[in-house]
């Protein structure tokens, strides 16, 4: 389920989606903060993996920039935090 979620996720950033059928962020981590403890160490583990991917696959660094800061503008940290 996690993959799928992450999937319409990075489609609706990138603009393959018009809008987003999802919960909002708040609502859709609220639970994870509250119940198991999610945190800064988590959420810049998921952007570290998504920077690691990239770099595997050979994505120019450019390019790699450009995704974390589309994917940053949608999924605000304080908002995945609950903050």
């Amino acid at each position: 389920m996690q993959k799928r979620h992450q999937k319409a996720f990075m489609t609706y950033a990138f603009g393959g989606a018009n809008h987003w059928n999802g919960r909002p962020m708040r609502d859709a981590h609220s639970s994870l903060v509250a119940e198991m403890g999610l945190t800064d160490h988590h959420f810049d583990a998921i952007a570290e993996d998504l920077v690691a991917t990239l770099v595997e696959l050979e994505v120019p660094q450019a390019l790699i920039d450009e995704v974390v800061e589309i994917v940053g503008s949608v999924a605000h940290r304080n908002d995945v935090l609950n903050r």
